[in-house]
């Protein structure tokens, strides 16, 4: 329907910002009770997502206090250098609308935006002796048709059964085969699923039979086309007695097998439901069968060693970056390409030293508004690790004094700078962020200052070269090939080889005599060398001429050699 048929009433609710408020999602799961037994939870606390619709309005609006709300609202109470709002209810008994302001995830999304980290998937623990799996991003397309497993998934139509309730279990098992009477009444909730799981069943089981009858027919010589396998398909069909049969081997393979068991796949398939842990305890002895690795193919493992996780109970980007891949190079418009990102400034949180609770295992630093732990254990030791980037003092700034204990005295607290490196969302809707300390050249450019000079200065300084001796690196401007930004530029060591080579050898080429070029007598010949005929007497005729010839093409190809 246009606008132009549609009705004034439609037109204002079509632009009225009171309907177009989505509802709000349930408040998150709080943390739970600390070892005082006292219920950490404020009401001013920043959530760990946002459950409200941020608004913005535009200054000429502001200004008026009109937000396109039932009423206006006040503009002291809105004048902030970030306006951006949160409404909690349109109206109230009092009829006042409740608000407050939502500045506290806005400002989070920009300084992620400004951060440009990218948001994977939950990397699973590698078991055993295989690899930890490459990062995978969540817009990675998963739909190619050589992929031979399903991508994860953060949505199911089913609910999670190990966070149910037992009353909520009950009653999602009853409502599944719940029966209606005869006469239709309306009284009983849900509907009986029972004739659709069977029915699924035994289209799974066609296809399952049907996989070793194309085999052997195509062993066979037997051409099958799409009505051959149509009708092999109608000839493997199971009626309900058969049916019956092989739903009892499942059942009773189950007992046995436990979760791992086909009949909890098809099951699991059926309902769409996520996936469920298979301890070794539950699945009994036999775990190595193909539904199992299926059923564990989606499970995830949380860095608290935990068994089971809930499913994602949002996009696994949740709005917050778009980017696919960290594998980005940053573009410094005095310095040029840098080999390491721009770090950002981390507020440590919680330092190592607690006071008298003890030595942390990390400390923890907020960073945009997210609160991680530092890559640097307890058992790191800067010492061992100062001749790599990001560990030591650069310029009075020493990350391990900042990590350790918070100093009072120091104007703006404890800080240290870092470099995000990928995030990704846990079960709960909660951002994980890791981060590394902050490279000493990339520290040194954010903030423009004598470091960098020096930097520059002890990379073109003097090495040691890989035969033992000296080897003075080439100065050049920063930026340039002989200096570059990006990486460490090293010499042509092809050059300096045959530079070495030449110098070497002309200091042992200056005792031969030279009769063969001129029959000089002056010169000492040199020890251990064979008289060669034309090389030590006199050139006779043509014959002396090449020879001499040979034997000084032979020289000069052969410098530094003893004979």
């Amino acid at each position: 329907m246009s606008k132009a048929a549609s009705s004034p009433t439609a037109r204002l609710l079509q632009h009225s910002r009171l309907f177009s408020l989505p509802r709000p999602l349930p408040q998150p799961a709080l943390e739970t009770i600390n070892s005082t037994g006292v219920f950490r939870g404020s009401d001013t606390a920043t959530l760990p997502y946002p459950t409200h619709q941020a608004i913005a309005t535009p200054p000429s609006s502001h200004y008026r206090g009109d937000w396109g709300l039932k009423r206006a609202l006040p503009k002291k109470a809105t004048d902030s250098s970030t306006p951006y709002i949160r409404v909690r209810a349109q109206d109230n008994t009092q009829h006042i609308t409740d608000f407050g302001s939502a500045a506290d995830h806005t400002q989070t999304r920009a300084k992620w935006l400004e951060m440009g980290v990218p948001v994977w998937y939950k990397r699973v623990k590698a078991s055993g002796g295989s690899a930890l799996p490459p990062p995978a991003s969540v817009f990675d397309d998963v739909t190619s048709s050589g992929a031979t497993t399903a991508g994860p998934r953060w949505k199911y139509d089913g609910p999670w059964l190990a966070g149910m309730q037992d009353g909520d279990f009950e009653r999602f098992v009853s409502e599944l085969t719940a029966k209606r009477d005869p006469d239709g009444r309306r009284d009983l909730k849900g509907r009986s699923r029972v004739d659709e799981f069977r029915e699924y069943l035994r289209n799974r089981l066609v296809e399952r039979d049907l996989v070793p009858a194309r085999r052997e027919a195509q062993e066979g010589g037997e051409v099958l086309n799409l009505a051959r396998l149509n009708t092999m398909r109608q000839e493997l069909r199971p009626d309900d007695a058969e049916l019956d049969r092989r739903l009892q081997d499942l059942r009773h393979k189950h007992n046995t097998q436990g979760l791992s068991s086909d009949l909890t796949g098809y099951i699991t398939a059926f309902l769409d439901l996520p996936a469920v842990h298979v301890g070794a305890i539950e699945s009994g002895m036999d775990v190595r069968t193909p539904m199992l690795r299926t059923v564990v193919a989606g499970l995830g493992y949380d860095e608290a060693g935990a068994d089971t996780a809930a499913p994602p109970s949002t996009h696994p980007a949740a709005g917050l970056s778009y980017l696919r891949t960290n594998a980005v190079m940053a573009n410094h418009p005095l310095h040029g390409p840098q080999a390491h990102r721009s770090p950002v400034l981390a507020r440590v949180v919680k330092p190592k030293a607690t006071g008298n609770q003890g030595m942390e295992f990390q400390a923890k630093l907020g960073v945009a508004g997210i609160v991680t732990n530092d890559p640097a254990t307890s058992t790191f030791n800067p010492n061992s690790m100062s001749r790599f980037d990001g560990a030591g003092d650069v310029g009075g700034y020493d990350p391990d004094k900042m990590a350790q204990q918070l100093d009072l005295d120091l104007e703006g607290g404890n800080k240290m700078w870092v470099q995000p490196q990928y995030a990704w969302i846990d079960e709960r809707g909660r951002i994980r962020l890791e981060v590394t300390r902050g490279n000493k050249e990339a520290v040194a450019v954010k903030q423009d200052g004598q470091e960098l000079e020096s930097i520059h200065q002890a990379r073109a300084g003097v090495t040691q070269a890989p035969s033992g001796g000296l080897l003075t690196m080439p100065t050049a401007p920063p930026g340039t090939a002989g200096n570059a930004n990006y990486g460490h530029s090293l010499p042509d060591m092809r050059q300096l080889s045959r530079s070495q080579e030449q110098r070497a050898g002309g200091q042992r080429m200056s005792g031969y005599s030279n009769a063969g070029y001129g029959g000089g007598q002056g010169r000492p010949a040199p020890q251990r060398r064979p008289q060669v005929r034309g090389f030590d007497e006199e050139s006779e005729g043509e014959e002396g001429a090449e020879t001499a010839r040979r034997i000084k093409d032979v020289l000069d190809g052969g410098r530094g050699r003893r004979w």
